[in-house]
């Protein structure tokens, strides 16, 4: 009699990818941090952009072309995003290009950011980069041991970046389950110092809210095609 095996096999798969850059961006992190506090108090910014308390600010788009260490942060990211992009099935023919990096602040309890998405045109991933956690600990290099990251949001969750399942339904049915991997819609990142996370640009997201006086730093960008 031959035997019945049964097979699983997950259907449309999301991507998603990180980079910890550890202890080796160190030094970048602290100028891309003094770079963020002096073009937030001598630009053109958006005050409120996160928040309706007043404890947000978002610089403008084009940092690269302002402090030479967003320049050198957006050539890493572009390097090392390359790769994870590949993996997830877009061709090696098909030209792409990093978009504009812009920074975020959020400097005073109960800042937050609200769903949103970085795709629109050409846009086909976008991400965030730590130059600080919101909770530091040592051995940045170590990041599968530490709980950087997992599904559902965490109870204690403090300025935790939240990408959301585009499956509704995932979100209404509720049992008990041994893995979460498959049925729950959200999945939380902490943010910790070097810490780049890359997700398709069409994946919403939030930022909970912040419940410390520390500052929340983050920069932003978009990859496209040409």
């Amino acid at each position: 009699m031959t035997e019945i095996t049964p097979k699983f096999m997950p259907l449309w798969p999301i991507p998603f990818g990180f980079v910890n850059f550890g202890e080796s961006f160190r030094d970048l992190n602290k100028k891309l941090i003094i770079d963020i506090e002096f073009d937030k108090e001598n630009s053109e910014g958006k005050r409120n952009t996160f928040t309706k308390n007043n404890s947000g600010w978002q610089s403008k788009t084009g940092m690269e072309t302002k402090y030479d260490s967003f320049k050198k942060l957006s050539a890493e990211i572009f390097k090392y995003a390359l790769p994870i992009i590949h993996s997830s099935g877009v061709s090696k023919t098909q030209k792409l290009n990093i978009g504009s990096l812009w920074a975020n602040l959020i400097f005073a309890p109960g800042g937050f950011s609200n769903p949103h998405i970085h795709g629109s045109g050409d846009t086909i991933w976008s991400g965030v980069y730590y130059p600080k956690g919101v909770s530091e600990k040592p051995n940045l290099d170590n990041f599968e041991r530490q709980k950087y990251f997992g599904y559902g949001i965490p109870d204690d969750a403090t300025g935790v970046l939240v990408c959301k399942d585009s499956n509704i339904s995932k979100r209404i049915v509720k049992f008990p389950m041994d893995s979460q991997q498959f049925y729950s819609g959200n999945f939380s990142i902490i943010p910790r110092e070097s810490l780049l996370v890359l997700f398709p640009a069409w994946m919403e997201h939030f930022v909970t809210p912040t419940t410390d006086n520390s500052k929340r730093y983050s920069i932003s960008f978009a990859i496209n095609k040409v």
